[in-house]
């Protein structure tokens, strides 16, 4: 019998790997995987159907950015115990990869979804929306925020909430991290204001020390620039009946698809849950100002 029709032409290979002819000719002049049969006439390659697996090993190593140098060594071998060590570190390497993907596909699920949404909404009007509970992770700013550098404070507070978090981040999905709210929030009572950054985290990780949003229905509006503190004159301005319950929310939200995907769009909220006496949407109009 003719071995060729035994074996598969390197285009066949290719088309049943899905492998490009280029490639497994790159796996020959590098010695990694050299055809089972070459015909001395033609020079045409042809390769064993078990070579397919060995198509798949290399195509893995190559998306996890193995040396392919490695391949060569553990062709060559019959030593198990090389084998099962090469396999045993890759996994780990393909669980961080895994890892990676799962986490960019969040984020493209979020985005998709938060644009979405933001599309139902203009900017700078005035609309009710049912949010979920949240949880914030938070730093007190004192009683104004007049005077601060936005983005530099909310940076170094992001790096101090990665540290502080850090040790928990294998209790945790990374996908769980990706495009969390983070901004400033205003208390506001009888006995004063306080201003706060935050940023959200999940579930899993609240404790005591947690400031829990509650689920509800609020008004909300979005802006270009931070709003916040003219939110806060206004609501004062009404002479409200402040309770404990009584917040300001200034969400900073990239990727909204209203502006630069790196330009922020502000998304002031008003969450008073159980003051029933507030006049909100007055608030709300009035803070455009300034």
């Amino acid at each position: 019998m003719n071995r060729k029709s035994e074996l598969l032409s390197i285009g066949e290979m290719a088309k049943f790997t899905g492998v490009g002819i280029q490639a497994l000719r790159y796996y020959e002049r590098k010695n990694i995987l050299k055809p089972a049969y070459t015909d001395p006439d033609s020079g045409y390659r042809y390769y064993s159907l078990e070579q397919a697996n060995s198509v798949d090993v290399i195509s893995a190593c190559v998306e996890l950015n193995i040396p392919l140098k490695e391949l060569t060594d553990l062709f060559d071998t019959d030593d198990h115990a090389l084998l099962e060590e090469f396999f045993v570190r890759n996994r780990k390497a393909a669980e961080k990869k895994l890892k990676s993907v799962n986490t960019m596909m969040a984020l493209a699920d979020k985005a998709l979804k938060r644009m979405e949404i933001n599309k139902l909404y203009e900017i700078e009007r005035v609309y009710k929306m049912e949010f979920p509970e949240k949880f914030y992770y938070i730093k007190s700013c004192g009683q104004s925020i007049k005077n601060f550098n936005r983005m530099k404070f909310l940076v170094e507070f992001a790096e101090e909430v990665k540290a502080n978090l850090m040790q928990y981040i294998d209790q945790v999905d990374s996908e769980s991290f990706v495009l969390m709210e983070y901004g400033f929030l205003c208390k506001l009572s009888p006995v004063g204001t306080e201003y706060f950054t935050f940023a959200e985290i999940p579930r899993s990780l609240a404790d005591e020390n947690t400031l829990i949003i509650p689920h509800g229905t609020y008004f909300f509006r979005k802006n270009k620039i931070g709003k916040i503190q003219n939110a806060e004159v206004s609501a004062r301005a009404q002479k409200q009946p402040f309770c404990e319950h009584f917040m300001l929310i200034e969400v900073e939200e990239v990727m909204s698809g209203k502006t630069k995907i790196n330009v922020p769009i502000y998304d002031l909220r008003l969450v008073c849950s159980r003051c029933r006496k507030c006049r909100l949407f007055d608030i709300f109009n009035n803070c455009a100002a300034g």
